[in-house]
């Protein structure tokens, strides 16, 4: 799996988010990758920072 750190987070906690809507920017192999809400309500958690890494499949953020 390719690891790599969070760019920018574009949602804060408490924000209404569509399914499709860039909620954060990765960066890996030099490369900007949007990761996109998967589902349409809440972000009721942050699990990341800028700066942190994370690998594929470990969870960013939790929208309710």
């Amino acid at each position: 799996p390719m690891t790599g750190s969070v760019k920018e987070i574009k949602v804060a906690v408490w924000d209404t988010v569509s399914s499709g809507q860039r909620v954060v920017i990765m960066e890996a192999r030099k490369m900007d990758i949007d990761v996109t809400a998967t589902a349409a309500g809440t972000v009721a958690e942050l699990h990341v920072e800028a700066g942190d890494n994370r690998a594929a499949g470990q969870p960013l953020l939790t929208i309710r």
